[in-house]
């Protein structure tokens, strides 16, 4: 592998990573405040990170396990926000229940 591959791998991770991060985030502060736009605003960072995900799939550079476990990870991490916020949500509303 050459360095200039394992640069592009990096910074392809590094967009992955960061992006996911910005995607919850403002996904989870579009929600709390009630604004759609926000939430909308969070998908941007969403196919940020599926860009990231393809930029570290689509080359030669990785073995085939890597590439699966890649795109497996991206793939999964695109319902996290919405999976999270409606567990956060659910648990709040049975204890204001009780």
């Amino acid at each position: 592998m050459t360095s200039e591959a394992v640069r592009d791998l990096m910074l392809y991770g590094m967009l992955m990573v960061s992006a996911a991060g910005f995607y919850a985030m403002f996904y989870a502060l579009g929600r709390m405040l009630g604004r759609p736009s926000i939430v909308t605003f969070s998908y941007l960072f969403a196919a940020l990170q599926t860009l990231g995900a393809l930029g570290m799939i689509l080359p030669p550079y990785l073995d085939a396990f890597w590439k699966y476990l890649i795109a497996f990870s991206s793939a999964v991490y695109l319902f996290i926000p919405q999976g999270m916020w409606w567990v956060v949500t659910t648990f709040h509303e049975k204890e204001h229940a009780h």
